[in-house]
């Protein structure tokens, strides 16, 4: 099977702005997916904002956006991956998590992965993904 990567990003609660409010960021990260919708995700993520810090005159807590950095970082690997496996070199396994399978894919389908969601939705419990 061949694999290809891309850049993939969700988004998550970096921390809260001065009034009280949550500051959403955007994280990217790497996917391997083969044409039959398989799909593996790199452990590292490249988070869009900055540790935040207190900004001692106010006593406010600041954060660095750093998305267009983070979106860079992740095209690097992203290209670093492509290249290698265009080259047929292997890549090290203990950096990757294999993921829930394109939405439709023959994967997707094979894992029976939709099924399991409307059984976990109609039992009222959020759906994990287990390729097993």
């Amino acid at each position: 099977m061949t694999y290809t990567a891309e850049i993939f990003s969700d988004l998550y609660k970096a921390g809260y702005r001065c009034d009280g409010q949550p500051l959403i960021g955007e994280q990217f990260y790497v996917v391997i997916e083969n044409e039959n919708g398989r799909r593996f995700a790199h452990d590292r993520v490249f988070k869009g904002y900055g540790a935040g810090y207190i900004d001692d005159e106010v006593g406010e807590m600041h954060y660095t956006d750093q998305h267009e950095e983070a979106r860079a970082q992740a095209q690097a690997l992203c290209d670093r991956v492509n290249a290698a496996l265009e080259a047929g070199q292997r890549l090290d396994q203990a950096h990757w998590t294999e993921v829930q399978p394109a939405y439709g894919s023959k994967e997707y389908i094979d894992q029976q992965c939709s099924e399991k969601e409307g059984l976990c939705e109609a039992a009222g419990v959020d759906y994990t993904y287990d390729p097993a």
